[in-house]
């Protein structure tokens, strides 16, 4: 590492950098896909991202809502999308605990 350069400094500042930009706050990663094609679709209430790899792989990934509305920040040159990609939650409840008519 050359000297000088402090690498969990310089990631904060740019992911700042970034959230100012797009004018939101900042619960998630961010992965920077510039030059990759993509586009989004709604299917009843959800959103989906999709884009495509550079080995022309097709990725779907479930826009994150917030307040009802999906996280899409666009500026004029940029759009970020927060979205779940590759991670997958079980959530395992007692069915002793669940509430009836819900």
């Amino acid at each position: 590492m050359k000297k000088g350069i402090n690498p969990v400094q310089d990631y904060v500042l740019y992911r700042d950098n970034v959230l100012s930009y797009f004018q939101c706050e900042g619960d998630f990663f961010i992965k920077p896909l510039t030059s990759l094609e993509w586009t989004i679709r709604s299917v009843e209430d959800f959103y989906f991202l999709t884009y495509w790899t550079e080995e022309n792989k097709k990725i779907e990934a479930v826009i994150v809502k917030k307040n009802g509305m999906p996280m899409i920040h666009k500026t004029e040159e940029y759009t970020m999308i927060v979205a779940i990609d590759c991670v997958k939650i079980a959530f395992i409840f007692s069915n002793q605990h669940r509430l009836k008519g819900v």
